[in-house]
């Protein structure tokens, strides 16, 4: 296990010490959980095509629709 030190502003401090009480737990265990929420597997989908991930086909047809109704 490392040791860290960081600096914050008293109304992060606060915050954070007001979470930590909130989820029942201290300041190491807080930026723990934090740092787990925040931990991506995978990298997200693009924004405007997110939802259409699974459905590569669906998309082709799309974008060929519109190239072919802009020619």
């Amino acid at each position: 296990m490392a040791k860290i030190e960081i600096e914050l502003d008293d109304k992060t401090l606060e915050k954070a010490q007001w979470m930590a009480k909130w989820h029942h737990c201290n300041l190491d265990e807080l930026i723990a959980k934090a740092l787990d929420s925040f931990a991506v597997a995978e990298a997200p989908n693009y924004p405007l095509l997110g939802g259409w991930a699974d459905e590569p086909e669906l998309v082709d047809d799309i974008l060929a629709d519109i190239m072919s109704d802009r020619a």
